[in-house]
């Protein structure tokens, strides 16, 4: 099978996920790297910020959102792509990134209550 129709095949999977569910699935990095390379992936960030990641934006807003980390990479489905907008983004961190939500905003706690000394 040649490197594009990998990369599809495993978008595919990653789609065709359950409504209730983001179809995370392990990918190779033969996989991986044809994602990279079809140019529909981005640098992006996310959890964990060790990982390396990328997102490809789809039509209905949501987007496919690969990280690669040392031991393994995965391919998953967000319903929102925070990089699209700032409200894109606030519900991404509201749906699917809580615990990043939750320390951002404790961040920011921080940081308010240290100006205000």
């Amino acid at each position: 099978m040649n490197d594009r129709a990998n990369y599809r095949v495993s978008e595919r999977r990653v789609l065709a996920h359950a409504p209730r569910s983001n179809g995370e699935r392990p990918v190779t990095r033969r996989e991986a790297a044809a994602l990279k390379a079809s140019g529909r992936y981005r640098a992006s960030s996310g959890a964990p910020a060790s990982a390396e990641h990328w997102r490809r934006r789809l039509p209905d807003g949501s987007c496919l959102h690969l990280v690669l980390e040392e031991r393994r990479c995965r391919l998953h489905h967000d319903a929102f792509d925070p990089d699209a907008s700032l409200l894109s983004m606030g519900l991404h961190m509201t749906h699917e990134a809580r615990a990043e939500a939750a320390a951002m905003a404790a961040l920011a706690w921080s940081v308010v209550s240290l100006l205000a000394n």
